[in-house]
């Protein structure tokens, strides 16, 4: 398999070193972790808001609000 070197700076090392499971190597980190990232499906969080009727009222009420003074710049 060919290679690639990149560089790394310490922090981001650190992190990838702090999430390395026993026995993987740094390509697999890096590897699960980009797979996982595909995985998030935002159907996943449907019916995990605890939040009352009234509190979804409000919020949507400052959405709607907040949409139609917003601008796109061009």
């Amino acid at each position: 398999m060919d290679s690639k070197t990149i560089s790394l700076s310490e922090d981001v090392y650190s992190l990838l070193k702090n999430m390395r499971r026993e026995g993987e190597s740094f390509n697999e980190v890096i590897l699960r972790l980009l797979q996982e990232s595909k995985k998030k499906d935002i159907m996943k969080l449907k019916g995990s808001w605890k939040g009352s009727d009234e509190e979804t009222e409000k919020i949507l009420d400052l959405i709607y609000k907040n949409r139609d003074k917003a601008t796109i710049p061009r």
